[in-house]
């Protein structure tokens, strides 16, 4: 694909994702709107069908958010991506902070009481706070947001534990980011990384997704001259590591 075509069709991608996104903006805010101003007189069949066009409304929104940000790392080059020094502790928190408040707001409903089972996506930082970077803060969040979402998403034991750690090489950072989910077939590990590449299988079931995530997480390392890799064992889990030079 030359550079004419690849333009196409991003200016397709990023028409397609706005058409959708005015739409889904007026579906969620009336559901949104219709479950507080009624929530004491729905009948339970309504009461669970608004719930689930809520919880699909945000999957979409979700969707469509993560076309536009594909879209918008294609179009970077090394040149007019902007770069800055920032302590990388804090990014990470704040990423996982959103990460853990989506997975919040779609998991359905707490468990019982009487469970005493940790229930629930934990994320644990091993991360040096002096430990500082110079790179697109904007773009290495969403990185770091991806393999959180991923670690999530491929994991269906009731507690979900992801084990973050950075480590300064001197003449390079790395950041791992290691799950204890279901890991990741051998014929899918070299394709993982391929646009629209979903892996599907009787563990997981359909996961709701372009399959576009860990080519961007790929396209944002490239960009900053640095890498990612992956070591899976089938049913331990995975550990992706990022590799960014010290400039």
């Amino acid at each position: 694909m030359d550079k004419a075509e690849m333009n196409i069709n991003r200016q397709a991608l990023t028409m397609i994702a706005h058409k959708f996104r005015t739409p889904l903006s007026i579906i969620n805010g009336y559901c949104e709107a219709v479950q507080a101003q009624h929530k004491n007189t729905l009948s339970p069949f309504s009461a669970k069908a608004l719930e689930e066009i809520g919880v699909q409304g945000t999957n979409l929104s979700q969707l469509v958010d993560k076309l536009i940000a594909f879209n918008q790392v294609l179009a970077l080059t090394p040149q007019t991506m902007e770069k800055k020094e920032f302590s990388l502790k804090p990014l990470i928190k704040e990423a996982a902070a959103h990460v853990l408040l989506l997975e919040e707001s779609l998991s359905g409903k707490p468990a019982p009481l009487a469970d005493t089972m940790r229930r629930g996506a934990f994320v644990e930082t091993d991360c040096p706070d002096q430990l500082m970077l110079t790179a697109n803060a904007e773009m290495l969040r969403l990185c770091v947001e991806e393999l959180l979402t991923n670690a999530i998403k491929f994991n269906n034991k009731p507690e979900k534990v992801i084990k973050i750690q950075c480590i300064n090489h001197g003449d390079c950072v790395s950041l791992s980011v290691r799950d204890y989910g279901t890991g990741i077939r051998p014929q899918d590990v070299g394709r993982i990384f391929e646009p629209f590449y979903q892996v599907d299988d009787d563990l997981t079931g359909q996961v709701v997704g372009w399959g576009l995530g860990l080519t961007m997480v790929q396209r944002i390392l490239e960009l900053h001259g640095g890498s990612v890799s992956v070591v899976s064992d089938r049913g331990l889990g995975s550990i992706f590591t990022v590799n960014l030079p010290v400039l």
